[in-house]
């Protein structure tokens, strides 16, 4: 009998536990309306920083193309900005 108490003890605090961090998280939790303005600010909404982002990854697939062709370490080639 006391097993039975302590599993049904365990799973009423498991239980209360949970909704109280359900209710927490709807009361941090952004609205829609600032979830609309936050996505109108990510980075992909954005023309020239997308655009900025694709260059910045089209010279990293160039180097690591680069790489992939010789025995060289290019983490030792200097200088690193070119």
């Amino acid at each position: 009998m006391e097993t039975v108490r302590r599993i049904v003890k365990g799973t009423l605090l498991l239980g209360f536990c949970t909704g109280i961090g359900g209710d927490l998280w709807v009361l941090v939790a952004p609205g829609q309306e600032r979830r609309l303005e936050m996505r109108m600010n990510y980075p992909e909404a954005n023309p020239p920083m997308l655009a900025e982002a694709h260059k910045r990854n089209e010279m990293v697939l160039k180097v690591i193309e680069e790489s992939a062709k010789t025995n060289e370490n290019m983490a030792r080639r200097s200088p690193w900005s070119s």
